[in-house]
């Protein structure tokens, strides 16, 4: 609700033929779409039959929780118990947002207004999101870039060329150091690193991390220690006490939405005494919804592992959605050929993984993949192409 709904509002603005740069109309649309999804997801579990109750919960024990409300407390005891709590955004002390100069994610519905300029300090995949919103929104963008990288979870080939790209855009990178405080100015702000580098805008945008929303929780009391913040759970979502399931952010990373609805059904599932497919981390797609967009799903390295990458030109689609540097890169096994991973950039880089999702669900091999064509033309091509490129290299 706070970050990745408004961000995404802002980001289908942009990526329209001719970028719609009015912040005012676009803060009320994320408002408006706001109210209806939340009035679409009511709707759906009122006709499922659950009862939704707010307010903030607290574990009393293993199996109870105390709810409390402006209307007050109720105790409420259950046979299982799943958390979603989400995550809250990581804030180091010298730098913390003021809702006027410097910024993070949740302050995007509320950006009615656009400065010139903006240092975004972050290159993780909000980093990435907010970097190219405010290139193509016009801002005189600086882009902090610690010692990690950019996209450091995803593959080194994919994260260069999106680099490359948004720097063409004059994006100006600053690479190698991490963003040690802020001082305001009369302009606005300076963005001081650890490098003693100095670099001024109007406005500094924070999306350093995040950390699981667990604090006001007492999971103790549950029972449940945490490392590092991060409760472990098995492959159906359950904590050490067996019938508190744990989906989401609340697991740790990579926080992203749909891994969370896969753990939620798995673990909805199980705790109704069900038995479903175990939860699969290889099978989550992780996008970045910049321009290049960016992808990737499963494994692409280790011991035993190929990779065949594929422009985007191999399909007809590529040359309908010309841009330079898009690719997929398929992995599989050396020896059996069965697929491991994907990543893609490109225009629907997401979606051209989505036949390897279900590969990788399936289990199937190079050899499967091979024998499928996808609609023409459409970058549903790209894994079946690849696939048969592997089987030509051996």
């Amino acid at each position: 609700w706070h970050s990745l709904l408004p961000s995404k509002v802002w980001l289908t603005a942009v990526d329209s033929p001719i970028p719609e740069a009015d912040p005012a109309a676009i803060v009320a649309q994320i408002k408006a779409v706001k109210q209806a999804w939340s009035a679409q997801q009511a709707a759906e579990l009122a006709a499922l039959g659950v009862q939704v109750a707010s307010g903030t919960a607290v574990f009393t024990d293993p199996r109870t929780i105390t709810l409390t409300a402006a209307a007050g407390q109720q105790t409420l005891t259950a046979d299982a118990f799943i958390v979603a709590s989400g995550s809250v955004p990581i804030f180091p002390p010298a730098m913390k947002p003021n809702g006027k100069t410097i910024l993070a994610p949740r302050f995007a519905s509320a950006l009615d207004s656009l400065p010139d300029s903006v240092v975004v300090v972050g290159a993780g995949v909000t980093g990435v999101e907010f970097a190219y919103l405010f290139n193509r929104l016009g801002l005189e963008v600086t882009w902090i870039i610690d010692q990690f990288g950019v996209l450091p979870a995803f593959d080194a080939d994919t994260a260069q060329a999106l680099k490359e790209t948004l720097a063409q855009r004059g994006v100006k990178l600053v690479e190698g150091y991490m963003a040690d405080h802020i001082d305001q100015t009369e302009a606005g702000v300076e963005v001081v690193t650890t490098d003693n580098g100095r670099y001024p805008a109007a406005l500094a945008f924070l999306a350093i991390g995040r950390k699981p929303d667990t604090a006001n929780l007492n999971l103790e009391a549950a029972g449940l220690s945490l490392d590092s913040g991060v409760a472990a759970v098995d492959v159906y979502g359950r904590s050490a006490q067996p019938h508190i399931y744990l989906v989401g952010d609340v697991t740790g990373a990579p926080m992203i939405a749909n891994r969370g609805m896969a753990q939620a059904r798995v673990a909805g599932l199980h705790a109704a005494g069900l038995d479903p497919a175990p939860f699969r981390e290889d099978t989550v797609i992780a996008a970045v919804y910049s321009e290049p967009q960016v992808a990737q799903i499963g494994r692409l390295n280790g011991v035993g592992v190929c990779t065949v990458q594929t422009p985007y030109t191999a399909t007809l689609k590529g040359h309908l959605l010309p841009q330079e540097k898009a690719f997929l890169k398929l992995a599989y096994d050396e020896k059996n050929g069965r697929i491991m991973g994907a990543t893609a950039v490109g225009p629907h880089a997401a979606d051209a993984l989505a036949p390897v999702a279900i590969a990788l669900q399936a289990n199937l091999t190079v050899s499967d993949l091979m024998a499928l064509y996808g609609a023409h033309p459409t970058v549903s091509e790209l894994a079946f192409i690849a696939a048969r490129q592997a089987s030509i290299l051996g």
